[in-house]
């Protein structure tokens, strides 16, 4: 029983420091309604955009993710959107999805409030075939419920303009139970968090955009979590960028549009003592628009 529990901590540690039980994506800038569901719905097109992560690739049990969903707005003052999603790490794995509904307020010339509050339904379980027990005939094997279904929500907030954008959200809010017969309290729900995020664009010249980024991630429990990030973007079309993730990564980006296509592929260099285990993060972002016009390309594509 013991070095059952021993495992599950360090997996559990691992999910909450690094991914604080929220899966991350490198490439947030360009679909932060996966942060936020006030922003369904304020932008004037549909996007759908899918994303697929490998984190620490070369180390055995490290993180994979995998994220599909968009938003659209209906009239001028509501957006749905909704995402599907599956994580997992080591033994755990996690699969959910999350509905969504905004309202949009104008709150002055060219600016706007919105309020957003998504539901979601997660799907927990533990693969006991990849544990390794001391004993492998351990009873207490029984006690690990290997499947739970989980549902809680989130609540966002989003002030924007056609250039710059502020948002605040607050996922998983009810704090739910995951494994009601999992002995371990202090691991076993769901974590409020606490994300503000924004960005601003800047038009250099006539083909030249730079658009400098932040995000801040709160959860008790584990240390704030900052990044902070810069999109040169050429003509609309073409960006190269850099993130830098406090304390864990320094993030290049790069990609391009073509008509109503986005492609882009990100690479996390490590700074933790991962780096000695793993050759680094490979993230690849694929995105659809529906109804947007050809000078709009690469500076708002969320």
């Amino acid at each position: 029983m013991k070095k059952i529990l021993i495992t599950l901590s360090i997996v559990f540690m691992v999910t909450g420091l690094f991914a604080q039980q929220i899966p991350i994506t490198s490439q947030y800038m360009f679909n932060d309604y996966l942060l936020n569901p006030a922003v369904g719905g304020s932008l004037d097109y549909t996007p759908i955009a899918l994303s697929v992560r490998s984190q620490w690739s070369g180390l055995e049990g490290a993180p994979e993710t995998q994220f599909l969903g968009g938003h659209t707005k209906i009239g001028n003052k509501i957006g749905v959107g909704g995402y599907i999603f599956k994580d997992e790490t080591g033994p755990i794995s996690e699969q959910g999805i999350q509905l969504s509904y905004s309202y949009h307020l104008s709150v002055g010339e060219n600016s706007n409030l919105s309020f957003g509050l998504g539901g979601i339904i997660f799907n927990h379980s533990i693969s006991t075939a990849k544990l390794k027990f001391d004993e492998p005939d351990d009873n207490a094997l029984s006690n690990i419920r290997q499947k739970a279904i989980s549902p809680d929500a989130s609540f966002g907030i989003l002030y924007y303009t056609k250039k710059y954008k502020v948002g605040l959200s607050i996922p998983q809010i009810f704090q739910n139970k995951i494994y009601d017969n999992y002995t371990s309290v202090n691991e076993n729900n769901l974590t409020r968090h606490y994300l503000l995020h924004g960005e601003i664009s800047f038009e250099v010249n006539d083909k030249i955009d730079l658009v400098p980024g932040a995000l801040v991630k709160a959860v008790s429990g584990a240390p704030m979590q900052f990044d902070i990030n810069l999109k040169t973007i050429y003509q609309k079309k073409y960006w190269l960028g850099l993130s830098y993730r406090h304390d864990a990564a320094i993030v290049g980006m790069l990609g391009l549009t073509y008509k109503n296509i986005q492609f882009g592929y990100a690479y996390d260099f490590v700074m933790t003592d991962i780096k000695d285990y793993s050759s680094g993060t490979h993230e690849f972002h694929l995105g659809l628009v529906i109804g947007k016009t050809k000078t709009e390309t690469a500076s708002r594509f969320n």
